[in-house]
C-alpha cells in the first residue's frame, strides 16, 4: 500500500496541521495515546510509538526548535491516525486491529527518518551537555575538598 497518497487523501496530513496549529486539541490527543502505548501487542513498533511523542513533545515544549513544520504536520498527522478508532482495522479486533497502526508507526519513521535523526542528533547534543554541566558544577562544589585534611607545609 502506498501510505503517503493513503495518507493525503485520507485526511490524516490535514488532521496533523490541525493539531500542530492547537496545541491544547494536541494535549487531548497525547492522553489517547498514553492509554494507547498501553495496549498488549504494540511491543514490535512501541519505541518508535513513544520517540514520535517525545518529538511532537519537545517540539510543542520548546525544546526541540531544529524541525520543519511539513514533516511535523503529517508525523502528528500518523500519530493521529494510530489513536484514532476509525482507521483501516478497528483497535477492538485483536491484533490485527494493530498491524495497521504498526505499518503507520513504521512508514512514518522510516518516511521521515532525516527528520528524527536530526532530533536524535539533537538529544544525544542535549544529553552531553547536560553531562558537561553537570560535571563542572560538580568540580566547583568548595565542600567536597577537606581543607583541614591537609597539613601545613607539606607540599614541595
Amino acid at each position: 500500500m502506498d501510505y503517503t497518497k493513503y495518507f493525503r487523501k485520507g485526511g490524516w496530513a490535514a488532521a496533523g496541521r490541525y493539531y500542530a496549529m492547537h496545541p491544547n486539541k494536541l494535549k487531548d490527543l497525547f492522553a489517547s495515546a498514553k492509554k494507547y502505548a498501553t495496549k498488549e501487542g504494540l511491543a514490535a513498533v512501541k519505541d518508535e510509538f513513544l520517540f514520535i511523542c517525545q518529538y511532537i513533545r519537545d517540539v510543542f515544549t520548546g525544546n526541540y526548535k531544529e524541525y520543519n513544520f511539513l514533516n511535523l504536520t503529517v508525523i502528528i498527522g500518523a500519530l493521529v491516525y494510530v489513536v484514532s478508532p476509525a482507521d483501516i482495522m478497528p483497535d477492538f479486533m485483536p491484533a490485527i486491529g494493530l498491524i495497521d497502526d504498526a505499518a503507520i508507526l513504521v512508514w512514518a519513521t522510516h518516511e521521515f527518518a532525516d527528520e528524527l535523526d536530526r532530533y536524535r542528533f539533537f538529544l544525544g547534543r542535549r544529553k552531553r551537555e547536560e553531562e558537561a554541566k553537570a560535571a563542572a558544577d560538580k568540580a566547583l562544589e568548595v565542600e567536597d575538598i577537606d581543607f583541614e585534611e591537609i597539613p601545613p607545609n607539606q607540599i614541595g
